[in-house]
C-alpha cells in the first residue's frame, strides 16, 4: 500500500514535470513558430508513438530523478530545469516522450495504471532513516561487542 501511495503521489508531483521540459523546448524554438505548432504536433504526437513497457520503465527511473531535482532547495530555477532535462534524456526517453507519458497517466486511466506497474517493477529505494538507524546499530554492537 505505502508503494502504491508513493507512486501515486509521484505521478502527481509529475504533473508540473511536462512544463519543465516544454519551457526549454520552447526555448529552443523560434517563439513565432511555437505557438502555431505546437498544437498540431500535440493532436498527432499521440497517436504516432505508441508507448511501449521499455519507454514506462526509462520514465519511472526519469520521473524519480526529475522528482528529486525539484525537490533540491539547493538549485535555481535554471539549474533545476537544466538537470531535468539532462535526467529524462539520461534515462534514455525523449523529452517530448516524457512529457506525453506524464500528461497521458494524468488523464488516461490504462495509462496510470502502466505507469505504476513501471514504478512498480522499480526496486525500493531505502529509507535514509532506516539506512541511518541500520548503521547506528551496527556500530553499537560492534562497540558492545569489541
Amino acid at each position: 500500500m505505502k508503494k502504491f501511495l508513493a507512486v501515486a503521489t509521484l505521478a502527481g508531483a509529475l504533473t508540473a514535470a511536462p512544463a519543465l521540459a516544454q519551457d526549454e523546448a520552447a526555448a529552443e524554438a523560434p517563439a513565432a513558430e511555437a505557438p502555431a505548432a505546437a498544437p498540431a504536433e500535440e493532436a498527432a504526437a499521440p497517436e504516432a508513438t505508441p508507448v511501449t513497457d521499455a519507454d514506462l520503465d526509462k520514465f519511472a527511473a526519469a520521473a524519480i530523478k526529475v522528482n528529486e531535482v525539484a525537490q533540491d532547495a539547493t538549485l535555481s530555477a535554471e539549474e533545476k530545469q537544466a538537470a531535468m532535462v539532462a535526467a529524462v534524456s539520461g534515462s534514455g526517453l525523449d523529452p517530448h516522450m516524457f512529457n506525453d507519458i506524464a500528461t497521458k497517466s494524468q488523464t488516461d486511466e490504462t495509462m496510470k495504471a502502466r505507469v505504476a506497474e513501471a514504478f512498480a517493477r522499480r526496486p525500493a529505494p531505502e529509507a535514509p532513516a532506516a539506512a541511518a538507524t541500520a548503521e547506528a546499530e551496527t556500530e553499537t554492537e560492534e562497540q558492545v561487542g569489541g
